[in-house]
């Protein structure tokens, strides 16, 4: 409780030292009846995810979340080689955000995580804390802990920008901490770019920098790329590779075309690793089978054709084609293609998913993921492993939101 009231005060005195002594800080909870959270997108690098014209009002939101996550596979030691072959978790979100004068916004989600339910063992800690800066509507600075959303994807989390962020169950958003400049030439027909730089703390140093751009059209086509050049550190790699010293750079890419209507959204997603060694991109996750046969890439120059990687996905939008379907916000289909340029393995992984609005504030996410991998990478396990993992979130929205993890 302590440490709760600690990360609190901090947000909120951030704020205060930020505004006026002058100024009046006024504190909103108020509803809105336009909001429907299963509807709610992210702004981030695009826009404001808070209304500008106001300033000093400090909006307070709440995310509360009930995850049941469980997985099976045709061999039963891969589900029991998962830390946890199922869970059960409660979450809870505080989402704060305010416009403060001088062309400042902040934004922070302070979150409660609670696995197996009744476990003592819960964590704390801010998954958004970001103060940007803006010019003249058309550049801003953003620091700190930042919320990026970019692809379409609403589960394969992308390569270039934030690995972490990958196969992530509950998570459209990325999650990662850096410096970023952003820029919007959209009143000029073009593109919304950023770039950034990441850091690495414990000891201080330069974890990489990345740049891309997303580019919209009037006929419901849309495309980003991004590109990215970053550092790996000795104790970090030789759990993977033992024998790595010192430090070494890679450069990571990914390239975006979707087709987005209201009612539909269709999208192709390519990307990959050059001059890379260490473990696969998109194996790290929880629930992700092929973790466990340690699937690393230890030559530089087979990375390219190790971690090349193309998802494609097709969601649509019910509640907006007839209002019968109001109930049903979204459902979809994924799947996403690992080792197509290579014959060591090949992993397949696909996401169905379906978003039912309970109500304006209550929402049903199910989520089914089945995985088919062929792997020469580890001898002694199966060659062939087949398994799926179900995921299913129950999320109550309480005041003004603005960025929340469906």
């Amino acid at each position: 409780m302590r440490v709760r009231k600690t990360a609190i005060g901090l947000v909120l005195g951030l704020w205060l030292a930020a505004a006026p002594a002058t100024a009046q800080i006024v504190l909103s909870q108020k509803s809105d009846s336009t909001f429907n959270a299963a509807e709610v997108k992210a702004k981030t690098f695009k826009g404001y995810d808070v209304d500008t014209s106001r300033v000093n009002v400090v909006y307070v939101g709440m995310q509360l979340s009930q995850d049941v996550v469980g997985s099976t596979a045709n061999d039963p030691e891969i589900t029991s080689a998962l830390a946890s072959s199922s869970y059960y978790r409660q979450r809870v979100d505080m989402v704060f955000s305010s416009a403060l004068p001088e062309h400042t916004n902040v934004y922070a989600t302070l979150s409660f995580i609670n696995p197996d339910g009744g476990s003592n063992v819960g964590k704390i800690f801010f998954t958004n804390m970001e103060v940007e800066h803006y010019f003249m509507n058309h550049t801003k600075i953003r620091i700190g802990r930042l919320a990026n959303q970019v692809s379409e994807s609403q589960f394969f989390g992308r390569i270039a920008l934030e690995e972490s962020s990958a196969h992530y169950y509950g998570r459209i958003v990325y999650i990662n901490d850096a410096i970023e400049l952003d820029g919007n030439l959209r009143h000029k027909g073009g593109p919304v770019y950023f770039i950034g730089m990441k850091p690495r703390f414990k000891p201080f140093n330069i974890k990489g920098f990345y740049a891309g751009f997303h580019q919209p059209f009037n006929n419901g086509l849309q495309t980003h790329a991004i590109v990215s050049l970053n550092r790996q550190f000795e104790d970090d790699m030789q759990k993977y590779i033992p024998t790595f010293e010192g430090k070494d750079v890679y450069g990571s890419y990914e390239a975006e075309v979707a087709y987005k209507k209201p009612t539909s959204t269709v999208f192709l997603n390519v990307g990959g690793n050059i001059g890379y060694r260490g473990l696969l991109p998109h194996v790290s996750g929880s629930m992700d089978f092929m973790q466990q046969f340690n699937p690393v890439v230890t030559r530089k120059g087979d990375s390219f054709k190790e971690t090349f990687m193309g998802s494609v996905g097709l969601h649509l939008f019910p509640s907006k084609m007839s209002p019968g379907w109001k109930f049903l916000a979204m459902v979809g289909v994924e799947a996403e293609l690992q080792g197509a340029l290579t014959n060591r393995f090949t992993t397949l992984n696909v996401c169905g998913m379906c978003r039912f609005s309970l109500t304006r504030r209550v929402v049903l996410t199910y989520n089914c993921t089945p995985q088919f991998i062929w792997q020469d990478f580890n001898p002694s396990k199966p060659s062939y492993v087949g398994g799926m993992v179900n995921f299913l979130r129950l999320s109550v929205v309480v005041g003004k939101v603005g960025r929340l993890y469906m």
